[in-house]
């Protein structure tokens, strides 16, 4: 840590608790450049975050407390400094969602656990995305105010640049080019009127004397229903089990319809091509964070992605109408390479 920004740290707790820190310890460093910090007193603790992108920091701060006016479950804001690059968070400990579902589904005897947290998850992203996502201001987003056809082709573009041109595979630039566009056409049909996450992943849930915290959505912006479910239900090492992912869908479905009209095959023709997107999207980040700077958790998560792109793609009747994205996935679906 930098001695200024341990400076400043130091001076937010006293701040804001009126103790001096006795310790501050590195938390594991994720793919943003975000740095956090635990942070304690004798009598209080909370989490330091360095995050030089001011811009975002301001999205993260409106969004936390609209969400807190909204009783919607995440990490109370204790001190922000002037530069608004350094804060306190609320220590939420350290146990995500992730870690409960990677530590326990592998023995059927901790379905019961994982699905109720799961139905809770569920719960609440609906209550997000309807509920608080009618009163949102989306002016306040950052970088984009909302997923659109533009959003599409760039997260399709980030999967070929990041991840497929270092396959050995050839493949037709401009057949696959013509593919991603009929793929963001298609999904400009989408309702997106609604709250979108963005990463409504498993790492970005904390569990906390039983309930679920949110953490992690400063990149939110005006979208549609589908994205977040499917990234937490093909979060690529959760490794659930398709009938679990069956199960939290219907469950969702019966929820979010209790709070907005949904017509439910029409949902279901956007949930699987979305979904496909978005498994596109993670393999772009493996390959980037990956493959490119080679983070080995990154590479390891690449396996259970491919499988999830299999999975998802048998589902997928617009792939019919995507002749090159179906022979790339068919490629990524015989490749050993990273087995």
């Amino acid at each position: 840590m930098k001695k200024n920004c341990q400076q400043e740290i130091k001076k937010m707790f006293y701040d804001w608790c009126g103790e001096e820190p006795a310790n501050i310890n590195p938390l594991p460093h994720s793919g943003s450049d975000r740095h956090y910090y635990r942070i304690s007193g004798r009598n209080s603790r909370a989490i330091a975050v360095y995050n030089p992108h001011f811009k975002e920091n301001r999205v993260f701060f409106e969004m936390t407390r609209f969400f807190l006016s909204e009783r919607i479950a995440v990490p109370e804001i204790y001190q922000i400094d002037a530069s608004e690059t350094n804060y306190l968070l609320q220590d939420l400990g350290d146990t995500t969602l992730f870690s409960v579902i990677s530590n326990k589904i592998e023995n059927p005897d901790n379905l019961s656990e994982i699905r109720a947290y799961l139905k809770q998850a569920v719960r609440e992203l609906a209550r997000i995305q309807v509920v608080a996502g009618r009163k949102m201001d989306f002016s306040i987003c950052y970088p984009y105010s909302s997923f659109d056809a533009s959003s599409v082709l760039f997260d399709l573009e980030y999967f070929r640049n990041h991840f497929l041109e270092r396959q050995t595979f050839s493949y037709d630039k401009l057949r696959l080019a013509k593919d991603f566009q009929y793929l963001a056409d298609f999904m400009e049909g989408m309702d997106n009127q609604y709250f979108m996450y963005r990463d409504f992943q498993s790492r970005n849930i904390m569990v906390n004397d039983g309930k679920l915290y949110f953490i992690d959505y400063q990149g939110g912006r005006k979208g549609p229903l589908q994205y977040d479910l499917a990234s937490l239900l093909f979060q690529a090492r959760a490794r659930l089990p398709q009938f679990l992912r069956d199960e939290m869908l219907d469950y969702y479905l019966k929820v979010a319809r209790m709070l907005t009209p949904i017509d439910i095959d029409k949902y279901l023709d956007y949930y699987y091509a979305i979904t496909m997107i978005r498994i596109l999207q993670t393999l772009g980040a493996y390959g980037l964070r990956g493959l490119l700077q080679g983070r080995e958790h990154f590479i390891q998560s690449i396996p259970y992605a491919l499988k999830n792109l299999h999975v998802i793609s048998q589902k997928n009747k617009i792939l019919q109408h995507l002749p090159e994205l179906a022979n790339v996935i068919g490629h990524l679906k015989n490749d050993n390479t990273y087995l």
